[in-house]
């Protein structure tokens, strides 16, 4: 059963502890994983820690409002996958399972024994792949946005005729993400988009919900992994991909969080991953699209507090 978590007027408000009173430089970091430059960023104590990686368009930046809580409760790393960020593209062809066995070996190198894996869209079958390679280190896994099955299907030019007819704003809006993420976009022009709501509008309708009341600062945050060179080579290794692949080998807990107006990963998808994953807990966010832990930052951090509340008590 899905819960809907609803509005709250919370929108694009800061989550606690405020990010913005931590230095991000001195967090970030380098490391050669494969004999390639890897980004980066790492907050907090534990053996038991957090890695997040993100989606198509993304970078570390994108965890901004969510590493300083997660650190709470453990070591928090956000990484730039290879290609995307300040992270090179790797020596062999992109592939899921790479970006999987990058992100393990990261937390190798960091010393974890044991991962609580949060994946952001295209993160989610990263996510399980990581479990279904890499059991030993998984503790859970949490999906946000991570259900993408239309995605996949669309990007590998499959029933496009249907779902255009059935869904033409998810078509367009996943579509739209993939010929311009990978478009490096000029300093000026992030600012503009950040300082003119018309523009914010036009820019940013794929990705959130409501984008002339988001503040330029988060704005430039979603804005910060345009242009990275690893997009069309991930799309490619996303379209012959099964977004369910390994799904049957895990056996962690799951918590997989949707967003009511989430145009690239839709209602839709969250329902039907939910259906494949009876044991998985699934929750619907009001008031948010794509981007929710950046557009309703608090209720995300709170559904993540929640789900490890629950795991902690049944142990």
């Amino acid at each position: 059963m899905i819960e809907s978590i609803p509005a709250n007027g919370d929108y694009d408000r800061s989550a606690t502890p405020d990010p913005r009173t931590i230095d991000w430089r001195a967090r970030e970091h380098d490391t050669l994983i494969n004999e390639r430059r890897l980004r980066y960023v790492d907050i907090g104590e534990g053996k038991l820690g957090f890695v997040c990686v993100h989606g198509m368009g993304g970078c570390w930046q994108h965890w901004t409002q969510t590493l300083p809580f997660i650190a709470q409760h453990g070591r928090a790393i956000a990484l730039d996958l290879p290609g995307f960020g300040r992270s090179q593209l790797p020596k062999d062809r992109i592939t899921l399972d790479l970006f999987a066995d990058t992100a393990a070996e990261l937390a190798h190198s960091q010393g974890l024994e044991q991962v609580i894996f949060i994946g952001h869209s295209m993160g989610g079958p990263i996510a399980l792949r990581f479990a279904s390679r890499h059991p030993n280190l998984t503790h859970s896994l949490i999906l946000l946005a991570g259900a993408v099955s239309t995605f996949v299907t669309l990007l590998g030019l499959r029933e496009v005729t249907r779902i255009a007819r059935e869904r033409p704003a998810n078509t367009a809006a996943i579509y739209t993400e993939v010929l311009t993420c990978g478009i490096p976009i000029p300093t000026a022009l992030k600012r503009a988009i950040a300082r003119h709501p018309p523009l914010r509008a036009s820019a940013l309708w794929p990705y959130v919900y409501r984008p002339r009341e988001l503040q330029p600062d988060t704005i430039g945050l979603i804005l910060a992994g345009a242009g990275a060179r690893g997009v069309l080579p991930t799309a490619r290794a996303l379209a012959h991909s099964d977004p369910y692949d390994g799904l049957g080998n895990i056996d962690c807990p799951i918590l997989s969080i949707g967003a009511r107006h989430d145009r690239i990963s839709p209602t839709a998808d969250i329902e039907a991953f939910d259906h494949a994953t009876p044991k998985a807990t699934t929750v619907l966010l009001e008031n948010a699209g794509h981007m929710a832990m950046l557009e309703r930052p608090q209720a995300v951090n709170a559904q993540i507090e929640r789900f490890l509340t629950a795991i902690s008590t049944s142990a």
